[in-house]
Order: C-alpha cells, then structure tokens, then sequence
C-alpha cells in the first residue's frame, strides 16, 4: 500500500511525518519550505518521496507522465493540505479549502482512470463547520448557516463540494473532521499554539478578568501525533476498502473531551506561576459566547492578533461533544480501535498550555476541586 498525502508541512503534516508508512509519497510546493520538510524527513530517518504539485491547480499541477507513474503505486489520496488562517481573505479560503480539494478528488480519479483501479480519497476537515451548535454534533452532513466564521464557512464549502465531486466521478470518498490539535503528546513540539493558549496570554486585558463560557463548556483537543495516527489508519482501512459504508468521521474525544473548567483548574495546579493572571470563568449562554467571538470578523477594528483570540472563545466556550460513533464503527472494522483519541485532563492540561512535564503526576482525579467539573 502506499499513501500519496498532500501538506506534510502543517501541524498534522509534521506529525505524519514521523509515523506513515515506509511506502508514502509527500505532495508539496516549490518553496522554501520544502526544503525545510526534506531535512525533517532526513532527520527522522524517513523515507517518504517529494512530488512536487500543486493543490490549487487540476490534477493537482501534475504531468501525464507523472501522473502515469503515481497511478502504478498509489492506493489512497489523503488531503492534509488547505488553509487554517482564521482571519484568510475569502479568495484565499475558496482557493485552498474548496477549489484545492475538489481539485484532490479529480485527482484520486485520474489515478484511478490510468491505473484501473478505485483510488479512494480522505479529505481532512474540521469539527467546527458545526459553526455555534450546542449539544452533541452529529458525523453527518451539516446544513447551511449556524453562525460560521468566514473561516468555518469556506471550509463547509469544501465538504459540500467535495461530497458532491466523489459521487459524480464515483470516487470513494471519507470525510477526517478534526478539532484543535495540540503538539507531540511526548514532545510537546507544535507549530501554532491553539484557541485556550491564546485567550491565555492576554487573560490580564481581559475586563475584570472574566473568561465569558456556557456552564458545562468542553475543550475538544487532540494531540497531533494522536490525530495523524488515526488519519494513517483510516487510510488504510479505505485502501482496502473496509470502510465502505461510513462517510464523515469525527477524530475527537467525542463526551470524553475534557471540561473547560477542570482544565483551568488542572492547570493551575500544575503551574501555577505560568501566567500572570487567573481568569474567572463566568456562566454565559450560548449567544453571549458566539457574539463575543464575532466581534473582531463583524468590526474589523481589533489587532489580528486580538481576532483570533476572540474567534478562538468559540472552541473552548460552547457546550458540545462532537459524535464519534463512525469513527469508533470505523477503527472497530479495521482492527485498531485502540488508536481512538483519549487524553487524560492533566496531558491535555500541559500540551494546552506549554507547561513542562512533571516527573510524577500531581494532578489526582479523585481531587476534590477537580471532581465537580468532570473530565
């Protein structure tokens, strides 16, 4: 089997990197980038083959010849490419998260037209087209509205037309939600520092300090390494075509997903002199939160910086799970159902926030400040 997978330079892509398989083929631009991709590659001793392409571009900037030659060895199409710029100009968004993966799945069936065989494609999206919606988000088509950020908008539209791109070309087609990833569970290497980090650094400009989030507000965070794990496993399963009848997965913690109190309070104990300042969490409901985090995209006056603290209260302030049942029937029907996301609150509590791993635990589960909110 061998995976051709696009974005390797990402978040995801950089977890990918040290666990696919040894027959995997990276799709990447011309840049200086690529450069810094191939020594990451040569550092971990891995040996993934460069093609250099375009997502943006039909068949994905490839040749016939090039394409005739990947038709011979790839099994699977993993998109892992796209924009995750919350503050992206529409053009910018339209033109990596829609147009790049409707391009992808033309792609997977070139493949498959030389090669004579089905070459299914795995499309990396994310849990928050849900936009604002409370309670439990369901593993299926989501409808048009719910409040989306520019952001979540464009990357709706990707799902809406990849969906419609595989049944017309007949493309086996899944769909990877994911939520917010957190670096290397091991490591704790990442490239961006995700929603609660941020809020966190500016916590002291907070008014009052008061951190507005419905009451029982749940932080959905996977550890990169986690998340790529599964990707290079669903992959597999859609290779060999054991997924057949499942479409849109959530690689989430699901109702396991942290507390957004607990993990505060988690933190605290960890460390308590990681920030300057404590904020109170303060019940508020779910159109308070959603206002509050639309701000910055309605105005327009705020430092992008400021934006995307604000945008990011959204993914730590509402009150939902995200569905993994396909996922779970998924992992179940190939065989690996151990590689589900599971992240204890004191791991997911140092990944969120930086802090430095302890030689011995000191966050208890039975903690009386902690039981109250749950895990």
């Amino acid at each position: 089997m061998t995976i051709l997978v696009s974005g390797l330079g990402g978040q995801l892509g950089h977890a990918l990197v040290d666990q696919v398989p040894a027959k995997t083929i990276g799709l990447v631009r011309r840049s200086t980038g690529t450069t810094r991709l191939r020594r990451r590659i040569e550092s971990r001793s891995r040996e993934i083959e460069l093609v250099e392409g375009d997502i943006t571009a039909r068949d994905w900037g490839l040749d016939r010849a090039a394409l005739e030659r990947l038709a011979e060895k790839v099994t699977c199409v993993v998109n892992c490419a796209g924009s995750t710029d919350w503050q992206g100009t529409a053009e910018s968004l339209q033109v990596s998260n829609v147009v790049g993966a409707v391009y992808g799945v033309g792609f997977a069936a070139r493949l498959a037209e030389i090669s004579g065989r089905p070459v299914p494609y795995l499309q990396t999206s994310t849990a928050y087209v849900a936009g604002s919606a409370v309670g439990v988000v369901p593993e299926t088509r989501l409808g048009a509205g719910g409040d989306r950020t520019r952001y979540e908008h464009f990357k709706w539209m990707g799902e809406q037309a990849v969906l419609r791109r595989a049944a017309e070309l007949g493309v086996p087609l899944l769909l990877a939600r994911l939520p917010a990833l957190l670096g290397d569970s091991r490591t704790g290497e990442t490239l961006y520092k995700n929603s609660l980090y941020l809020l966190s650094e500016r916590w002291n400009d907070l008014p009052l300090g008061l951190l507005p989030a419905m009451k029982n507000a749940r932080v959905d965070c996977v550890p990169r390494d986690t998340a790529a794990q599964v990707l290079i496993v669903l992959a597999e399963g859609l290779a060999t075509q054991s997924l057949s009848d499942v479409e849109i997965v959530h690689i989430t913690n699901g109702a396991q997903a942290p507390a957004l109190r607990a993990l505060v309070e988690a933190a605290r104990m960890i460390d308590q002199h990681a920030f300057g300042k404590w904020v109170r969490i303060v019940a508020a409901g779910r159109d308070h939160v959603v206002n509050v985090s639309a701000l910055g995209e309605r105005f327009g006056r705020l430092s992008a910086k400021w934006q995307n603290t604000l945008i990011g209260l959204r993914y730590i302030g509402l009150d939902r799970s995200f569905d993994r049942v396909n996922l779970l029937t998924a992992l179940d029907a190939i065989g690996k159902s151990a590689v589900a996301p599971s992240i204890s609150l004191e791991t997911a509590a140092r990944l969120t926030f930086g802090l430095h791993p302890a030689r011995e635990s000191i966050v208890s589960p039975k903690h009386r400040s902690l039981v109250r909110f749950g895990a």
